[in-house]
């Protein structure tokens, strides 16, 4: 069954330019590098004004369990893992199927 997975990113201090351009790129080159995911998206809050210190967003869709757990232990995905943990990153996640009862309007 299908699942999304999204993943909000805060930091103890503002990423450089420089980490920030890494950070997009580490992630846009995911469909090629990994190529599990059906949709990846990733972007920052226009205002941050409600974001309560969570500055990007990353949103992905997964065929099912089994394909994100494939993503999740990909090596690629794992040297972004340790990027942002070096940078002292507290991530919050969440994983939900895309059935009957959550896609309340398709595409």
């Amino acid at each position: 069954m299908a699942l999304q997975h999204v993943v909000l990113f805060s930091f103890p201090r503002p990423l450089s330019a420089d980490e920030e351009a890494e950070m997009r790129a580490m992630v846009a080159s995911w469909p090629d590098q990994i190529g599990l995911m059906d949709k990846c998206r990733f972007g920052t809050d226009l205002t941050g004004a409600r974001t309560r210190g969570y500055t990007q967003l990353l949103y992905t869709e997964f065929a099912d369990a089994e394909t994100l757990g494939r993503y999740q232990a990909h090596p690629v995905h794992q040297q972004f893992l340790a990027w942002i943990m070096e940078r002292d990153c507290t991530p919050l996640a969440f994983d939900y199927h895309l059935d009957e009862g959550t896609v309340l309007m398709a595409e």
